[in-house]
């Protein structure tokens, strides 16, 4: 699946806006379900939510495992990790990601953990989009010979 990158306003730019890898993927929890629209971040060890998607899901945050892990100031976040459901929109199938939850109003994160563990991510940064495969897709393509760098 390819999915252009998503132009948001950035102040910090000289031209007031940059351009995002973001990806709308559905939440699961219990018999809880949102849609989220988060950042594909290959540099972000864990996936990343800010605890109002966990009061969405009713999730009780600090019942969770706590997890720290320290930001680029490299001090350290605390934040907790329960286990949801994700499923990418547009694909059928689920899978279990241990997600952290932190008390920020930051964009939500899919990170290298669940995340880039059971898709393909392929940016292409200079023509603004990324493409999404499953992993079992990724390799059925590359056993065809259809795989990138082949």
């Amino acid at each position: 699946m390819n999915i252009q990158y998503r132009k948001l306003d950035d102040d910090t730019r000289p031209e007031g806006y940059t351009f995002y890898p973001l990806l709308q993927v559905f939440l699961r929890h219990d018999m809880n379900l949102m849609h989220v629209l988060s950042l594909v971040d290959s540099g972000s060890a864990d996936c990343v939510f800010p605890t109002s998607v966990a009061e969405l899901l009713r999730i009780d945050t600090p019942s969770g495992q706590p997890h720290k892990f320290h930001g680029f100031d490299n001090r350290p976040i605390s934040g907790f990790v329960h286990r949801v459901q994700l499923q990418v929109a547009g694909f059928t199938h689920w899978v279990p990601v241990d997600a952290v939850f932190l008390e920020s109003d930051g964009l939500p994160i899919l990170g290298q953990r669940g995340f880039f563990d059971s898709y393909q991510i392929i940016f292409e940064k200079w023509a603004r989009r990324f493409e999404v495969n499953t992993k079992t897709d990724a390799m059925i393509r590359n056993r065809r010979g259809h795989g990138r760098g082949r």
